[in-house]
């Protein structure tokens, strides 16, 4: 097999993996629905209605949507590269919109947390609005960005899909600035928890976070059970791919090229 052919399997090895993947993630989206429900029917529906709550109703279903969506881009056999396009700018914006809600929900909590300090709003305003701005601008970079295009492929099970055909690194200036903005979410959360426990002393900081760590170590064990679960299959048959003989490998890479159009011919690779 050429050293193209390779590359060429490689990437729709991928390809199929991040498909699997989605999926999974919706699956574990809904198991931490399922886990919620009961808390949200008990303390959010029957609350009056307000802009937090809006927010949270956002933040709560609007990942569904671009989810299903990218789930549909991968699995849609009729698409073409301007829908390709199209679904990822969309999914993209969503992302970030929703992401953004989700960290101002955090902001009016931690807000709440500091019994209303004007003095913690501002500086978490201030951290959110300076993220925002760079996630928008990432995310434009991102979606007009000549290195980064969708065209049609042809999947490992058949038909065609959209497969992406560049990279930019726009995007990982928006996540470092995320993930640095939640880092201090989470110190201002940490640091009122340690100060709220010295009001209980026969308890203490440990004993006053003791249910939030049985709850934390309950769900990661669940969800990884899952995800070891799901993902073994798919490790071991893509090893046992890479480590057939080449004449093997070139029938399972023309196998993979196959489509559902019998009057196209099978490439070479």
């Amino acid at each position: 097999m050429s050293l193209e052919g390779s590359l060429v399997i490689s990437s729709l090895i991928d390809a199929q993996i991040m498909v699997y993947a989605q999926v999974a993630m919706l699956a574990l989206l809904t198991y931490d629905y399922i886990l919620s429900l009961g808390q949200e029917v008990a303390y959010i529906w029957a609350s009056n209605w307000g802009s937090v709550k809006v927010l949270y109703f956002f933040s709560r279903y609007s990942p569904f949507i671009d989810t299903i969506l990218a789930i549909e881009e991968k699995l849609n056999h009729r698409v073409d590269s301007a829908s390709c396009n199209r679904t990822m700018t969309f999914n993209t914006v969503f992302t970030s919109l929703g992401i953004g809600i989700s960290d101002l929900i955090l902001i009016v909590r931690t807000y709440a947390m500091y019994q209303r300090s004007r003095t913690v709003l501002i500086i978490l305003l201030v951290l959110w609005v300076a993220v925002l701005a760079v996630g928008v601008v990432a995310a434009s970079r991102w979606s007009t960005s000549d290195t980064v295009a969708f065209s049609e492929s042809i999947t490992l099970s058949g038909g065609s899909s959209c497969f992406l055909i560049g990279e930019n690194k726009a995007g990982v200036v928006s996540y470092i600035s995320l993930l640095l903005a939640e880092t201090v979410l989470v110190m201002f959360t940490v640091w009122n928890g340690f100060r709220e426990s010295q009001s209980y002393p026969q308890h203490g900081f440990f004993g006053a976070t003791q249910s939030v760590l049985i709850t934390f170590y309950r769900d990661a064990i669940t969800l990884g059970n899952v995800l070891v679960t799901a993902y073994a299959p798919l490790i071991i048959h893509v090893r046992e791919v890479a480590n057939l003989p080449d004449d093997q490998t070139r029938d399972l890479s023309a196998l993979f090229f196959g489509t559902n159009n019998s009057s196209s011919e099978t490439p070479e690779v």
